[in-house]
């Protein structure tokens, strides 16, 4: 019997070397894919996204109406109409305060400008006073005798005068630009008085933006005006706003005296109703015939305004 055994510390035989080297070269190899790192699973696919309500056209907020207080009344506005008039409001109040900065900015720059024009002119004053003066004196020196006497003397005063009055005449031209330059400022001062005049105009009288109306109302008070004694030159030089109301008023308060007057001419000429004594007021009478007695027994100018006013 073969000694196939062994103890655990022996040595291996021939032929348990043997099925030893054939187990291991039956065995599988090992697993070395378990021991590396897994493999990052394959993307799947990604869902479509759901689709999304559609937005609501602005915010709900947008279409909330609130009440609001115009001219005494109540009003329901959107809110949104709200926003944008308040953004365009601060828009406006933006936009106009930048350009009263401008404004102001140019009238500083037109006042410096005015000033240094002032100074300038006033420099050629004395200028010219100075050449003028000395101009004057040279003429009193007798240059024959000059001459005579002493050339060289006599040829450099002929130098210094010329050059005076070349210079003189360069004064002369320096304050024709000057006065060109004022007039034309003036011109426009004047221009930027009556767009002001004209706006504020306006704003006391809003049926004149009514062109035909204020067309038709502007000759009646050329005409009351020339009635009164005015000038056409008189008329035309009018640039103050507040000349051309109180005009206006005189004219329509004349108007209304002149047609009250003809109404209690009419109102003279109709036949009197003779009352019975003791018969008192008629109570049937009306506003307007009761004014029209009135006037024809007072002959007030207030009676006849109650009387015109009754026609109306």
């Amino acid at each position: 019997m073969d000694n196939q055994e062994t103890g655990s510390n022996g040595a291996l035989d021939v032929n348990q070397a043997v099925s030893l080297l054939s187990a291991a070269m039956d065995a599988p190899p090992p697993d070395r894919e378990a021991a590396a790192e897994p493999e990052a699973a394959p993307p799947q696919a990604q869902a479509e996204p759901e689709p999304q309500p559609a937005a609501e056209p602005q915010a709900q907020e947008e279409d909330t109406t609130v009440t609001v207080r115009i001219d005494g009344k109540d009003v329901e506005v959107p809110l949104s109409e709200l926003k944008n008039g308040y953004q365009r409001q601060a828009d406006y109040t933006r936009k106009t305060m930048e350009a009263a900065e401008q404004r102001k900015a140019a009238e500083a720059q037109i006042a410096q400008a005015q000033q240094e024009r002032q100074a300038y002119a006033a420099n050629l004053q004395r200028m010219q006073a100075q050449l003028e003066g000395a101009l004057q004196e040279q003429q009193k020196v007798n240059w024959d005798e000059l001459l005579q006497s002493d050339p060289v003397e006599y040829l450099r005063q002929q130098r210094i005068a010329q050059e005076r009055q070349a210079t003189l005449q360069q004064v002369y031209g320096q304050q024709q630009q000057v006065a060109a330059q004022q007039q034309a400022l003036a011109q426009q001062a004047y221009v930027r008085q009556l767009e002001a005049q004209q706006q504020d105009l306006l704003a006391k009288l809003p049926d004149w933006k009514d062109e035909a109306k204020a067309k038709a109302e502007k000759v009646a008070l050329r005409e009351y005006l020339a009635g009164q004694g005015y000038e056409a030159e008189a008329i035309d030089g009018i640039a103050d706003a507040r000349a051309v109301i109180l005009a206006r008023k005189a004219m329509l308060y004349d108007q209304m005296v002149g047609k009250a007057s003809a109404a209690a001419k009419k109102v003279s000429a109709l036949p009197q109703k003779v009352e019975r004594p003791g018969q008192g007021d008629n109570p049937g009478i009306t506003p307007r015939t009761a004014a029209y007695l009135k006037l024809n027994k007072t002959g007030k100018v207030e009676d006849a305004a109650r009387a015109f006013a009754a026609i109306l």
